[in-house]
């Protein structure tokens, strides 16, 4: 038989033993079901205080893990992290230039910390963290990036000092300010090369014209000088000038294309001092040319050198290629010549021999230092707008600041402090992101055999695309949360993605 069950031929004294087992089992049974009512009561207090006291330590959690592993990924101008609320907040240069060195300043009513130890990035008194253009590497970046912290980029120099790697978005865009020769930077230095108005009205240097035509005869000089020693530039400037050499003499003194030699004591060559550009006797001696070509190693909108400035100062009409809005900071409206105005080379060398011989021609782009007067509003407006600058007679606001480097220190400064007090009062921020415009060059092109620049060549344009490249694949890195990458890993990711562009 099945325990537990009886058959029909069970005795009395079974029945009845049966009968005292189950009244006593339910004495029993009745005691435990009322203990397991009570623990479960207990049980289900406790489990819904550990939830209510789990939700709260869940979302801590979360802030706690997001933030650490992916605050490199928060936006500036965020209102997530705490509010840290510095007096004298530091300004870290990551990569910097030659001198830079660590410093207090003060920006008017505020005050930063200046350094270029990298020991420092993740203390919280690290407000900013600046980049010198020239020198940054995308494999370097101080990563995770702190979330609400300020990067910005100097960078005033040509596009080809770090191959064009700010032309592309995925690389600018990581910076909320910059400081570029575009004049839509936030801090520009579009005419970086040009102290003062002073100096386009200086005239010192000035050989009169007439005097210059004698000079030609009399010192076997060229009607144009040519001096660079920085040869094979992304402009192609020294195939310009090969091919306007075929119709007009040029004198050129640098490594490219030498056919002149300086007085010992003013020459100079790529990798050596440029002290004899600024030496006078090389003033006087550039002064007494009629034309300067003024052509820029990289042709992108505002940039501008000393190439420009240096021949209006002397008194020699610059023959310029360079930015293509170059005009809209000349000192007048015949005050230079421009390469992309002529068809062709020999066009251009046409007119400079009819200039030559025609002195009333010549002197009308020489009108500016004659009546000493510079008629561009624009440049005028610029130029008072900068708060540095050498000093000057005939400016009217004088300048905070003599280099624009040390302006661009208190223009961080400030913005840190700008950015506290927002924060501090519950203020919207309003959050900044760099774009193309702030700095972005177009690769470069080359001159067709006539002298027209335009004409693509894959194996000119190569830094160029290279870096485009580099940019993408640093931005996989950084939107993926990997922070430990190598130049070797860029360049290969760097290939594959070209690859798969290229197979579609």
């Amino acid at each position: 038989m099945r325990r537990g069950h009886h058959s029909k031929g069970d005795s009395d004294e079974d029945k009845s033993e049966s009968r005292q087992f189950s009244k006593a089992d339910g004495v029993k049974t009745g005691k435990m079901t009322w203990l397991m009512r009570k623990l479960r009561k207990y049980q289900l207090r406790n489990s819904y205080l550990c939830w209510l006291l789990s939700v709260p330590l869940v979302v801590v959690l979360y802030y706690v893990f997001t933030s650490v592993l992916h605050y490199d990924q928060v936006s500036f101008g965020s209102n997530i992290d705490p509010i840290v609320i510095v007096d004298k907040p530091i300004i870290l240069w990551w990569t910097t230039y030659g001198g830079k060195s660590d410093e207090e300043i003060t920006c008017g009513n505020v005050q930063c910390r200046v350094s270029v130890d990298r020991s420092l990035q993740f203390q919280n008194d690290v407000q900013a963290i600046v980049f010198y253009g020239t020198s940054l590497e995308l494999a370097d970046m101080p990563l995770p990036r702190k979330p609400n912290q300020i990067w910005a980029l100097k960078h005033e120099e040509s596009p080809k000092n770090n191959d064009y790697m700010f032309s592309h978005e995925e690389v600018i865009s990581l910076f909320n300010y910059t400081s570029t020769f575009k004049r839509q930077s936030d801090y520009p230095l579009s005419t970086q090369h040009l102290p003062n108005m002073d100096y386009l009205l200086d005239t010192r240097y000035v050989v009169d014209t007439e005097t210059k035509s004698q000079l030609r005869r009399s010192e076997n000089l060229a009607p144009v000088l040519y001096v660079q020693s920085d040869c094979g530039a992304p402009s192609d400037r020294d195939e310009y000038v090969k091919l306007l050499q075929k119709y007009i003499p040029v004198d050129s003194y640098g490594r490219c294309l030498h056919n002149k030699d300086l007085p010992e004591h003013i020459r100079f060559d790529i990798g050596k001092s440029m002290a004899g550009m600024h030496h006078d006797d090389f003033h006087k001696l550039a002064a007494k040319y009629k034309f300067t070509l003024a052509m820029e190693n990289a042709i992108c909108d505002d940039y501008m050198t000393e190439k420009l400035w240096r021949p209006l100062r002397l008194g020699s009409v610059p023959i310029v290629f360079g930015s293509p809005k170059v005009k809209d900071f000349l000192p007048s409206n015949k005050s230079a010549i421009l390469v992309s105005d002529f068809p062709s080379a020999k066009d251009l060398a046409e007119y400079l021999i009819d200039l030559d011989k025609n002195n009333d021609k010549y002197n009308q782009f020489l009108k500016f230092k004659s009546t000493n007067k510079i008629d561009n509003e624009f440049l005028i407006s610029h130029i008072e707008a900068r708060e540095w600058g050498d000093f000057s007679a005939v400016q009217k606001n004088p300048k905070k600041f003599y280099s624009h480097m040390a302006g661009f220190d208190c223009f961080i400064c400030r913005k840190i402090h700008e950015i506290q007090n927002a924060r501090a009062q519950n203020k919207p921020i309003t959050p900044r992101t760099a774009n193309i415009d702030h700095y972005g060059c177009p690769a470069p092109r080359r001159f067709d055999k006539h002298g027209q620049y335009g004409v693509f060549d894959a194996w000119f344009a190569e830094p160029w695309f290279y870096s485009k490249y580099l940019a993408k694949a640093f931005q996989k890195y950084y939107d993926s949360n990997h922070h430990a990458f190598t130049h070797d890993d860029l360049t290969t990711l760097a290939k594959k993605l070209r690859e798969d562009d290229k197979n579609g």
